[in-house]
């Protein structure tokens, strides 16, 4: 087996303390940074007739989140070739769901990460489904192999229908208020936290009982919300503690357009601008993917706020979005020069650092930025990677290790922790949690080059 490192530094997207938009906690975009990929072995290609051996390899019962169901299916191939894999509904014996390698694999193991969805995209009801592979070649096509799998779906996961930005020491102060939790700076209309009692300018401390009084907190807190169930959530207005009880809707339902929002609120406070307004109109543009907007209201900040050391951090979340690393990094080197505290600002650093292919330089970068913020799994993930890449494999250990005990529907901490243990030879347990974190992903190419490049080509 091959152990690649080109894609352990995997290119979170900008802004990634900040709360997404879907409420769906994926922080992850799938670019690549090549911090040293270890070359595969070549191996030999078998020709002759298509022929798949052995049974198909996949768990006979997969129980998965609905609305994030997806499982891992393995397949062997005695030669050269592409596989398709069907997946059939019983009961009307029509096809769900058809898969095809994008290439032709050697002979030996192909896994596949599969979406258990419909071709339109929907989620497969639960219930029982029969499972048929192929190979295919020149030669032909090789006799089906076929199993029965049984999918159990639990109870989705919430979209949180407001927009928060983390209450960082600056935007505190000039609130006059204490620091720490998330500063609530927008609601969906009609929405569930509305419904709820919560307004702009509330500082959420506790949601379902976590704590979120860190950007890492917040992460991982929304990650594990019910949907369409009640849980309380504590809060601060003009720091009196409150608490409520909310229900909100599955992260399937669309989320609210919060820039009508975020227009009409920077027009009134235009004469004297809220650091945590603009901060989050900002980064709902970066979230959107309108990065020419994003840069035109970061344009119109007064030019006192946008050297701070949230500008600056806010100006690197563009430029990194915009894939300037190396605009991004003078930007975020800017910002952590006047606050070396600041968290987010040091785990941008350390990204971009990764991605320019300075890994060394990213380890104490990334160890700072989780010595800032104990409780961010994704810091502790990056510097899991770097570590991996700079040839620390216990240390790297280590560190994924903290990153899925602070969050485990996190992919990033069981890939990591996988790369790391593949790295110092420990294969099997490797494998193991590689696949652990695969079937939490939900970015298909990503995923994809993890398998070409650890679970396959074969020696």
């Amino acid at each position: 087996m091959a152990t690649s490192l080109g894609i352990v530094a995997l290119g979170l997207p900008a802004g990634a303390w900040a709360q997404t938009t879907t409420g769906t906690g994926s922080t992850t975009s799938g670019t690549t940074t090549g911090t040293g990929t270890t070359a595969a072995p070549t191996v030999k290609p078998v020709t002759g007739p298509p022929a798949l051996v052995g049974a198909i390899r996949v768990r006979k019962v997969i129980i998965a989140e609905q609305g994030h169901a997806r499982f891992m299916l393995g397949v062997t191939q005695k030669t050269q070739g592409t596989v398709t894999v069907t997946i059939t509904d019983p009961k009307t014996k029509k096809v769900v769901r058809t898969v095809t390698s994008a290439q032709d694999h050697v002979q030996g193991p192909v896994w596949f990460l599969v979406q258990a969805v419909n071709d339109q995209g929907y989620q497969l009801p639960a219930g029982p489904y029969t499972i048929s592979a192929v190979e295919k070649n020149s030669q032909g096509t090789s006799k089906a192999l076929k199993t029965r799998v049984t999918l159990k779906l639990t109870p989705p996961r919430a979209r949180l229908d407001g927009y928060t930005v983390p209450n960082l020491p600056a935007i505190a102060r000039q609130l006059k208020i204490a620091p720490g939790g998330q500063l609530v700076t927008a609601l969906g209309a009609k929405g569930a936290l509305v419904n709820a009692g919560l307004r702009r300018g509330d500082v959420i401390t506790k949601i379902n009982n976590a704590d979120v009084t860190t950007p890492g907190q917040w992460q991982t807190a929304i990650k594990a919300l019910p949907a369409d169930a009640p849980f309380p959530i504590e809060y601060l207005r003009a720091g009196v503690p409150t608490a409520a009880q909310v229900q909100l809707p599955p992260d399937w339902t669309p989320a609210p357009d919060y820039a009508p929002t975020f227009k009409v609120l920077l027009k009134r406070e235009a004469k004297r601008p809220v650091l945590g307004s603009l901060v989050a109109s900002v980064r709902s543009r970066i979230d959107a993917g309108k990065l020419p907007d994003a840069q035109k209201q970061f344009d119109a900040w007064p030019a006192g706020l946008k050297t701070t050391a949230i500008g600056q951090m806010m100006q690197g979340e563009i430029l990194l979005a915009k894939n300037d690393l190396k605009g991004a990094l003078k930007a975020y080197e800017s910002s952590t020069a006047k606050d070396a505290t600041l968290a987010p600002a040091l785990l941008g650093k350390g990204l971009v650092l990764s991605r320019l292919d300075r890994t060394a330089d990213a380890v104490p970068v990334f160890q700072a930025a989780v010595a800032q913020d104990a409780g961010d799994a994704i810091g502790q993930a990056f510097l899991a990677y770097a570590l991996i890449a700079t040839n620390q494999n216990e240390a790297a250990i280590t560190a994924a290790t903290a990153a899925m005990a602070l969050d485990a529907k996190y992919e990033d901490g069981p890939i990591a922790l996988g790369l790391a243990q593949i790295a110092a030879g420990q294969k099997a347990t490797g494998v193991a949690n590689l696949k652990k974190g695969l079937l939490l992903m939900t970015d298909q190419k990503r995923a994809d080059q993890l398998i070409a490049e650890n679970l396959e080509p074969n020696a």
